[in-house]
């Protein structure tokens, strides 16, 4: 063979190969969940059962014409149309796929299962790719397993621009022989490609229903059309209501206590109120020491006013702003309000004994910042003694080192942070 032949060969295998390639689809736009419609009190579900065929072999994006997305807009603005308040058994079917989209002549992408918009606009949007042959024949064979165990009417709609699938008709024809009168088969025609004759088939496929009928994408272009074609398929008119019974006559029932605070329900503003709990008139739980926590949880009832108290009610410790210097224990008299502070919440609770509770920061041995805050919480408890005459019985020193820091031992400010006094009285900070 010369060697012009074999370039010649070779440019028609790549110019085969890359007419059979996939072709990637757009992303398919998201659903407008704003736009849903409503069947109301006037319809009723026409079948119970539906699927869609939707054509995506190579015939579908070739010569230019992408009639691919053109189908696949059609089956998003069906689904976007169906009310959302009729209950439907539904699936959706692909055909033709290319090798990066499935192996299978025909998938089922939704269903058959409960009818749900968004989840049959995600098993729309699960067609990447158009390529391959056209199966229609065994998508229809498919589509009777499908609906063969549904009990009820069911609507096929085939969605396809009809070409390179002459043995459909004949599918068509044995499935309608299958389900008999439980189904009717619509069709979309999609594009008019060679000379009409994908239309013709189209029109042979929805005439084997005997109940359906063929249509075109170019007749379903506007919204009156497509709401229209969704009323024929899926709908009918919904049987009068029945006449509403008379209202039974009023039952008077005693008003209700749910929490049994001896409150009824209908005045009662705290609802679910701990059973014993005590209530003021309109059902809320007593505070009576105005602490922020209720009696029924106070572990320390009559806490005096201005006191902070913690989530059972008990007074927490104040921290006492004295400026100890590094690996210091003196209390210098600039700092006499703060002791004064200390003393002030200490005659607050006369019969209380009061824990002094020395800090340190981290720098130097442990074992030695221990003895250092122990002498910290000393020095304060000398300055309670001495200069506000507060009996030293009923102060404990408790010395905690270096193991409780209240900022980071890493910076300057954080270390005299750390080296403090606290008290264990209940005043606020």
């Amino acid at each position: 063979m010369k060697h012009g032949q074999h370039i010649l060969i070779s440019l028609a295998l790549v110019a085969l190969l890359a007419s059979c390639a996939p072709k990637m689809q757009p992303p398919l736009q998201s659903l407008d969940t704003s736009s849903s419609s409503s069947a109301g009190d006037k319809y009723a579900p026409k079948v119970d059962n539906f699927q869609i065929i939707l054509d995506s072999s190579l015939s579908m994006d070739e010569n230019g014409q992408n009639d691919f997305l053109v189908a696949r807009d059609l089956v998003k603005r069906i689904n976007q149309g169906i009310p959302a308040d009729l209950n439907y058994n539904s699936g959706l079917r692909s055909l033709g796929h290319s090798s990066y989209r499935s192996k299978s002549a025909t998938d089922l992408l939704y269903g058959m299962s409960a009818y749900n918009k968004a989840s049959f606009h995600d098993g729309l949007s699960k067609i990447k790719y158009v390529g391959g042959e056209t199966p229609m024949a065994a998508a229809l064979q498919a589509a009777g397993n499908d609906l063969k165990s549904a009990s009820g009417p069911a609507a096929l709609i085939v969605v396809s621009d009809g070409l390179d699938m002459d043995d459909a008709p004949a599918a068509a024809k044995e499935l309608k022989g299958m389900l008999g009168k439980n189904l009717c088969i619509y069709t979309i025609a999609i594009g008019n490609e060679r000379n009409g004759s994908g239309q013709d088939v189209m029109n042979e496929i929805a005439e084997a229903g005997q109940c359906g009928f063929a249509t075109t994408d170019n007749m379903l272009a506007d919204d009156a059309s497509m709401a229209n074609f969704i009323n024929q398929v899926f709908l009918t008119k919904a049987a009068p209501k029945p006449a509403p019974k008379p209202a039974p006559k009023p039952v008077v029932i005693p008003p209700k206590d749910s929490d049994g605070d001896g409150v009824i329900d209908a005045q009662d503003k705290c609802p679910n109120t701990p059973k014993g709990a005590p209530v003021d008139k309109v059902g809320c739980p007593l505070d009576s020491d105005g602490d922020g926590v209720f009696d029924y949880m106070d572990k320390c009832p009559g806490t005096p006013q201005g006191v902070s108290v913690d989530a059972t009610g008990c007074p927490t410790k104040l921290t006492l702003k004295i400026n100890f210097g590094h690996d210091s224990n003196t209390v210098s008299d600039q700092y006499l309000g703060e002791i004064a502070r200390a003393a002030q919440c200490i005659n607050d609770y006369p019969g209380n004994q009061v824990v002094i509770l020395g800090h340190t920061d981290s720098q130097g041995p442990a074992e030695y910042n221990q003895k250092l805050s122990e002498r910290r919480a000393a020095a304060v408890v000398k300055a309670l003694v001495d200069k506000f005459d507060i009996s030293a019985s009923r102060l404990q020193v408790q010395g905690f080192g270096e193991t409780q820091p209240i900022a980071d031992n890493a910076t300057s400010e954080g270390r005299s942070m750390n080296r403090r006094v606290e008290v264990a009285c209940g005043a606020t900070e």
